[in-house]
């Protein structure tokens, strides 16, 4: 019978009868009035159904595994639960429609952009330091013995100018005869002059020369200190022992200011150029202000991270090296539109976020992020001040919009949504399927009965 499918007539026992179609599809439409429940074909498509309600069903699907379809009513192969079917007309809209009580039950929620200035912060751990521009080898101007030593040992603190070990020097003896002879047959004074000098550049320093211009005795015991004020990390000196001119007998390393290192994530190297507060659990409750920040050149490929250097005064001596501390940074992002850092979804080459139109649907849009910080991203493309995101619930609609086609409507949106395949693609001539999936029972509708016609064939 033309313009009857099939189907319909198997159910009703109409398959040899020549009935003229318009009073037939009379009769069925009574009959879809009277039995709600039972799912009519759509002449002349094979991958559609008229519900009883008058949508029209594209496939049936099981939520839990949403991307496996099929073309009939049934119970789930993967789940005891029933097919669900999904309508045409929830994937023709810009977005996409999700009952009310769903969207409660999923706990979907949602926030307004707003205009605004992201307040970039951060706190990360760190360490005291020594400053490495303050370090002094303590070395002999001149070849002598050690005659004193002093009691120091690595570790310990010494002041500007601190004796470290008295050395002698014998080839002084001479020179310095030379010139107090001068002196006392007061010969011309630039070569008086010109003695000096040349006994101040073989080493003695000028507080000995004086004390030989004031005394007339010969000095030949060289004191020698440490030049700045700092903690000795290297001391090689002991009485009797040669000291030979260039040879190092202590290290003394300052620490005012000290040194703080802290290593930064990349994602946070904008907070280089703002404040930094630096605190140490060992004196709770004191801020120790940094007086200069530096980002060091050479990033971390490991934990993909920046090392950060922070001078900050110690003329106390509190900041000893090998403390730990926390530096907090705030810096100012910048200015544009915010949303929850959790309305983002970032997919690496694509960020979009859901947003609810005034139709209630869900809406991908495609957008740009800027930094992010305490929980905020700055969006600098494709979203307005006042634009309803979805905050919670959002990947369970992501995927439901990624199910319906919406997505491929965000990205294409000069293609026509209603051009684009709605039912389930067949698969290619000689290809095999994608997945084997066992084929769902249909499901009686009740009050329908048996089919009297059941095993046999139909014209």
């Amino acid at each position: 019978m033309p313009g009857i499918p099939f189907g319909l007539r198997r159910a009703f026992g109409l398959g040899a009868l020549p009935f003229p179609a318009l009073p037939v599809l009379a009769f069925l439409l009574s009959l879809s009035m009277a039995f709600p429940g039972i799912p009519w074909a759509l002449p002349g498509d094979a991958g559609s159904c008229l519900w009883a309600d008058g949508r029209e069903v594209l496939y049936w699907y099981d939520p839990m595994y949403p991307n496996t379809r099929f073309d009939k009513p049934g119970k789930s192969p993967f789940m005891d639960m029933d097919l669900v079917p999904r309508y045409r007309d929830e994937g023709l809209g810009e977005g996409i429609l999700i009952d009310p009580a769903m969207t409660q039950n999923l706990g979907v929620g949602t926030v307004r952009a707003k205009a605004g200035t992201l307040s970039m912060s951060g706190e990360y751990a760190a360490s005291v330091a020594f400053n490495g521009y303050l370090t002094a080898r303590v070395q002999p101007r001149a070849d002598g013995f050690v005659s004193k030593t002093y009691a120091l040992f690595p570790g310990d603190t010494v002041a500007e100018g601190d004796p470290i070990a008295d050395i002698t020097v014998p080839e002084w003896a001479s020179d310095q005869s030379d010139y107090l002879l001068l002196r006392k047959q007061k010969a011309d004074p630039g070569i008086i002059r010109g003695v000096r000098e040349k006994l101040r550049l073989s080493g003695m320093p000028e507080e000995m020369l004086k004390e030989i211009d004031k005394s007339g005795r010969i000095q030949t015991t060289l004191k020698v200190g440490s030049p700045i004020a700092g903690v000795l990390t290297g001391l090689d000196v002991y009485v009797g022992m040669n000291a030979d001119k260039g040879m190092t007998l202590a290290v003394v390393q300052g620490f005012d200011p000290a040194w703080v290192e802290a290593l930064v994530p990349e994602k946070d190297i904008l907070l280089a150029t703002g404040k930094a507060r630096i605190t140490l659990p060992a004196y709770p409750g004191r801020v120790f202000p940094s007086s200069q920040s530096k980002v060091l050149p050479k990033a971390d490929p490991g934990s993909r991270s920046v090392p950060m250097r922070f001078l900050v005064p110690n003329p106390d001596g509190l900041l000893i090296p090998g403390l730990t501390a926390r530096v907090s940074l705030r810096a100012t992002g910048g200015q544009g539109v915010l949303i929850p850092l959790q309305s983002l979804i970032d997919l690496g080459d694509e960020q979009r976020v859901i947003t609810r139109a005034p139709d209630g649907s869900f809406v991908p849009k495609l957008v740009m992020a800027g930094p992010s910080s305490d929980g905020q991203v700055l969006i600098l493309e494709g979203l307005s001040e006042g634009d309803e995101v979805v905050a919670n619930g959002l990947f369970l609609i992501d995927s439901e919009a990624n199910l319906r086609g919406a997505l491929d409507r965000m990205r294409k949106p000069e293609e026509d949504p209603a051009a684009a395949p709605s039912g389930p693609a067949p698969a290619p001539a000689g290809a095999a399927p994608q997945e084997a999936l066992p084929p769902a029972s249909p499901v009686a509708p009740e009050g329908a009965g048996t089919d009297p016609h059941a095993g046999h064939q139909m014209p």
